[in-house]
């Protein structure tokens, strides 16, 4: 079952709404519901795009991600 199909009716409808306001970005954003089946596969964009859409904060999470990688002195 695809992402787009595990999304609760407010969470879809959301969703339409951020497609109708950024329509490139909603598109797209669709299209990676549609062909992936777990979140894990999203990329960093698509992530944050799906984040944005339904109101979601993700700064913090990306943070630590970002922070992982760091180059230690």
């Amino acid at each position: 079952m695809s992402l787009l199909q595990q999304m609760n009716a407010d969470e879809f409808r959301t969703l339409l709404q951020y497609t109708e306001k950024y329509p490139t970005l909603g598109e797209e954003l669709v299209k990676a519901l549609t062909e992936k089946i777990v979140v894990i596969h999203l990329t960093i964009a698509e992530y944050i795009s799906l984040c944005d859409a339904l109101g979601i904060y993700c700064a913090p999470a990306l943070s630590q991600v970002f922070q992982a990688f760091k180059s230690k002195p």
